[in-house]
This record gives C-alpha cells, sequence and structure tokens, in this order.
C-alpha cells in the first residue's frame, strides 16, 4: 500500500514542473477572462427556436471554449434551453459540445499527450458534436412542437464597455503569452507588457479584480480534481501491469475502441483529470485510438449525466443520444487511429 500511494505521489511531483504550472496559470486567467468577460448569454441566445439552424450549430460546438463545464455541470444549463424552446440538434451539440471543447483540457491534452491527439481531440469533438445533434434532429424532428411563447428568454442584447479591437487584442495576448510560455521567454515577457499598458487603458479596477475572483473562483474548483486525478493516475500505473494494457488496448482495433469509449461513457471525468489517466493508459500501452475514443466520451458522458438526460428527454431520447456518442466516437477515433496515429 505504501508503494502504491508512494508512486501516485511521485507522479504528482514529477508532474507539475514549472513550465507546467506557467501553462496552468495563463489558462486559467485565460479561463477566468472568458467567464468574465464573455457572456454566456451571448452563446445561449443563438439556441432559441428562431434562429438559423447553421447559426445554432456552428455557436453549440464551439460553446466549451467559452463555458469551461463538466458533462455534469452542463446539465443545467442544457436543461434551461431544452425547456425554454431550444430545438433537439443544437440542444444536443450543446450538451455534447460543452465538456468536450472545454479550453483548460484542450490546452492540457495538446501540452502533456501531443500535438497530434489534441489537434485530433478538438476536430473529432467538433465534429461528432454536429453531427450526433443533426441525428438526433432527424429522429425526432416530428416530436418537436416548439412555439415563439420562449423565444425571448433567448433574445439577449449584451453590451461591453470596450470595441470589439480592444476586447479582441486582449484575448490574442492572452493567447500569445500561452503558445509562448517557457519555450519563449521574451515573446512572453513582450506580451506580458502590452497585456499591462491594455489593462491600464482598456479596463477599471473591478473589472480587474472581478477577473482575478473569476480566476481564482475556477482554480478552487478545478485543482484539486485535477491533482487527485494526477495522483490516482500514478497509481494506475503501479496496479496496471503493462500486458493488460497492451492486450486489452494495445492496438487500433475496432474492438479496443469500443471498449475505451464503453469505458469512458460510464465513468466520471472531473475536468482536466482525463487528461493525466489517459497519459497513463498511453505510458502503459494504450494505442492512441482507443485513447482518442476515450479522450472524446470520458468527458463528455457519464453515468450521472445518463441519469440527468433520461429524466429530462425520457428515455428515447436519452438512449439514441448514448448509443450516438459511444457509436460514433468508436467510429471516428478508430479511423483516426487507422489513418491518422
Amino acid at each position: 500500500m505504501m508503494d502504491i500511494l508512494y508512486a501516485g505521489w511521485q507522479f504528482l511531483i514529477e508532474y507539475f514542473t514549472l513550465p507546467r504550472t506557467i501553462t496552468l496559470t495563463i489558462v486559467f486567467f485565460i479561463s477566468g477572462a472568458i467567464a468574465q468577460f464573455m457572456s454566456q448569454g451571448a452563446v445561449l441566445k443563438y439556441f432559441g427556436p428562431n434562429a438559423k439552424k447553421s447559426v445554432s450549430y456552428s455557436m453549440a460546438s464551439v460553446s466549451g471554449i467559452i463555458l469551461t463545464v463538466c458533462s455534469c455541470s452542463v446539465l443545467p444549463m442544457f436543461t434551461s434551453i431544452w425547456k425554454k424552446g431550444a430545438g433537439i440538434g443544437p440542444a444536443i451539440t450543446f450538451l455534447f459540445a460543452g465538456p468536450a471543447i472545454n479550453l483548460l483540457a484542450i490546452t492540457f491534452t495538446f501540452s502533456f499527450i501531443g500535438a497530434d491527439i489534441g489537434a485530433a481531440r478538438v476536430v473529432s469533438a467538433v465534429i461528432l458534436a454536429i453531427i450526433i445533434g443533426f441525428i438526433m434532429q432527424l429522429i425526432f424532428q416530428k416530436d418537436e412542437n416548439h412555439t415563439d411563447k420562449n423565444a425571448k428568454m433567448f433574445e439577449i442584447n449584451d453590451t461591453s464597455p470596450r470595441n470589439l479591437w480592444q476586447n479582441g487584442l486582449f484575448f490574442v495576448t492572452l493567447l500569445v503569452m500561452l503558445l509562448s510560455g517557457m519555450n519563449m521567454p521574451f515573446v512572453t515577457l513582450g506580451a506580458l507588457v502590452i497585456l499591462a499598458v491594455q489593462l491600464i487603458w482598456f479596463f477599471d479596477k473591478d473589472e480587474l479584480w472581478s477577473w482575478c475572483l473569476e480566476t481564482f473562483d475556477l482554480a478552487k474548483k478545478i485543482i484539486p480534481l485535477f491533482v487527485v486525478g494526477i495522483f490516482i493516475a500514478g497509481v494506475i500505473t503501479v496496479l496496471i501491469p503493462e500486458t493488460f494494457m497492451s492486450a486489452a488496448a494495445g492496438e487500433n482495433t475496432v474492438q479496443a475502441t469500443f471498449l475505451a469509449s464503453i469505458f469512458g461513457a460510464f465513468m466520471y471525468f472531473a475536468t482536466l483529470t482525463e487528461v493525466p489517466i489517459v497519459n497513463s493508459f498511453l505510458d502503459l500501452g494504450m494505442a492512441k485510438g482507443p485513447a482518442l475514443a476515450l479522450l472524446l466520451a470520458g468527458p463528455t458522458m457519464s453515468l450521472p449525466n445518463m441519469i440527468v438526460v433520461s429524466k429530462i428527454m425520457g428515455l428515447k431520447r436519452a438512449g439514441a443520444y448514448i448509443g450516438l456518442v459511444i457509436g460514433l466516437t468508436t467510429l471516428l477515433a478508430f479511423l483516426a487511429g487507422v489513418l491518422i496515429f
């Protein structure tokens, strides 16, 4: 038991290197800025019954970048837009994409697992979100009976004290700092100086304080879970033999990818915890196709998520959604494993 606990502790110590800590800090400040300065209402207003479908699906498929939610915390927002009249297609796309394209998790996938799986995760998540939502729309379109009585719920006018170019420059500066990090310290330092000038000219003290509070709130909620996930990942490397993982998911086969999708769909992964866990599975011999399936199905679904979705939409719709997530995740991850990795 002591050896197992020590392995988890050692993995935790080795994981938090200086570059990773700096990356984590920058990402949390970016997420806090998104939460503070980009209204969720600006996203949700595009899901109304009068919105163009092309706009609804597009916004829903990238909603996770703005919302930063997991498979359970996305449920209250999904319930709200569903009950207020959003079409089942955009609503389901939002339900899948909200946790699938989480900015924090995507960034950490690129940084700690690799650019190939990171890029495949982003592209696959967007494609899956749109396809799953569109298929659900086709299957249950006849059951939809929306009226305009709830349309005003989605008509949200968001105003900002800054011009569009000022907000754009602010987020681009933060993104440059994230991408340069410790690898290009002079670029990072220059971006930091530019950011300081923007904060003085474009923002007031109350906004900056609210930004810091939002960032702290995100870190307070996520970092403890992330630390637990890293510790569990270290324990997994000791408890699971390499031969077992190589035999179960060591090749890019349909069976291995399907098992990874099933495992990810029923397990609960708190925000970011899937990244170190999948990284450990890769070290133990898991092939990249099944690893991608786990990264796609794991954050978007869980057993608690399935139960709540069943109560909201009914067993028939929920069963179709669950089947589509597992089936299409398996197919897309398998194809990626064969054609890309």
